[in-house]
């Protein structure tokens, strides 16, 4: 028999919570880049501008999503009570930024990890970043190629 040490109802919510966080920050990415590519192919700034502009708003697109995650699971450790982070004495809300960046970008350094239903916000994180910053990779190939060979 399954036995669940997690109240059901915080299970619900954090899966709840999540699927929100992702499809926002599907959106957001989705948006985002189409702004980006409309920026390039209608720019009549030089190559390097539209190049370097494409790269820092890639950049500010992920900074933004991880702190849509960070935001999501502050609000649910810290203002739901539902599960928490661990790994030093005291936590604020760039501590959340933090573990949201190292869990998207995969790299999980091990110094502060989640307990509770909140974890499954992290292993989904974890999964979307790599999917995220995948198709940000994909799309820099393809405008780059795409406007260096125009511009040659």
């Amino acid at each position: 028999m399954l036995t669940l040490s997690i109240p059901y109802s915080e299970h619900v919510t954090v899966v709840l919570a999540t699927t929100l966080a992702v499809i926002v920050a599907v959106l957001i990415h989705y948006e985002s880049l189409m702004i980006i590519s409309r920026f390039i192919d209608r720019s009549v700034r030089p190559h390097r501008q539209r190049i370097l502009g494409m790269a820092f708003g890639v950049l500010v697109i992920h900074i933004l999503e991880i702190w849509l995650f960070a935001a999501t699971g502050w609000l649910l450790s810290e203002y739901a009570g539902i599960g928490s982070l661990e790994g030093y004495d005291t936590f604020n809300f760039l501590d959340y930024v933090f573990f949201s960046a190292v869990t998207y970008t995969t790299v999980g350094y091990g110094d502060i990890y989640a307990l509770g239903a909140v974890r499954f916000l992290y292993g989904t994180l974890s999964l979307t970043g790599f999917v995220l910053i995948t198709w940000s990779a994909s799309f820099t190939f393809l405008e780059m190629q795409k406007h260096w060979m125009k511009d040659k």
